[in-house]
């Protein structure tokens, strides 16, 4: 009758009994966080879980992926027609390293330069290089100073068709002995060192997986956020990119960083 007297018919009508507020609702000033996270470093929920439990915060991942999907934060992908299903067989480290080349995507004082990089495929630690070109003498070089710098035995490497690695599809038979053909001076170098050199199927960058989407991860987070004044001053901010690329957590390691994983590898 209260309703009744005080808005007429209108007072009558059902309301809504549901509760104003939540008592499990995520606090406004954690979700700022969230929000605050997923722009400056562009991770995935997991990523943003780990680092709010590094600063003693502590909530589920499934939660953040709705705030981010709430707040519109989330990536279109586009859709693949063809999936391939590849199984997976857990590797030592340095059983299997792959290595791949990619343009700096900008030029530097009117000159191209070349990225090479060298991927665990057990622990994912990497390596990287700035070149000036991409030919033999750059992924020779390259080669030669990742078996000095890394601390634990190569025993194979994967590379995709590129003619500074091979010359199996540009040049392969042209030889002047048929049943001696020219192998190229990467594939030489791998014999010296007692290590084989596989290649990917062409065509199918998918069968590089680690460095491709290591790859993607430079463009993403380091070469469309940075400028570079000189070849020298991409070689150094490349360093530190590396440094600070194997100190992050990785979903593919439970958390756990390149240089973790090689010491428990």
């Amino acid at each position: 009758m209260a309703a009744f007297k005080e808005f007429g018919i209108d007072g009558l009508e059902n309301k809504s009994r549901r509760p104003k507020t939540n008592p499990r609702e995520t606090p406004i000033r954690i979700k700022e966080r969230i929000i605050e996270l997923r722009k400056e470093k562009n991770e995935c929920a997991l990523k943003i879980q780990w680092d709010l439990e590094d600063e003693g915060i502590g909530i589920h991942f499934q939660t953040i992926q709705k705030i981010i999907k709430i707040e519109g934060l989330t990536r279109k992908y586009r859709t693949r027609k063809i999936h391939y299903n590849y199984v997976r067989i857990p590797l030592k480290k340095g059983e299997l390293v792959e290595i791949d080349v990619k343009f700096v995507p900008d030029r530097i004082e009117g000159q191209r330069y070349y990225q090479f990089t060298a991927i665990d495929c057990s622990s994912r630690w990497r390596y990287m290089q700035a070149y000036e070109n991409a030919d033999n003498v750059s992924s020779i070089a390259f080669l030669e100073e990742l078996m000095s710098v890394a601390d634990f035995k190569i025993q194979a490497v994967k590379t995709d068709n590129g003619s500074c690695f091979t010359n199996r599809y540009t040049g392969y038979n042209k030889s002047s002995d048929p049943l001696n053909l020219r192998l190229h001076a990467f594939d030489i170098l791998c014999s010296k060192l007692g290590t084989p050199h596989c290649l990917i199927d062409p065509g199918k960058p998918q069968q590089n997986s680690f460095v491709e989407r290591s790859h993607r991860t430079d463009q993403q987070k380091f070469y469309d956020q940075l400028i570079f004044q000189s070849f020298e001053d991409l070689k150094y901010k490349l360093r530190l990119w590396n440094m600070y690329y194997n100190d992050t957590k990785h979903c593919g390691l439970n958390g756990k960083t390149p240089n973790q994983a090689l010491r428990l590898f």
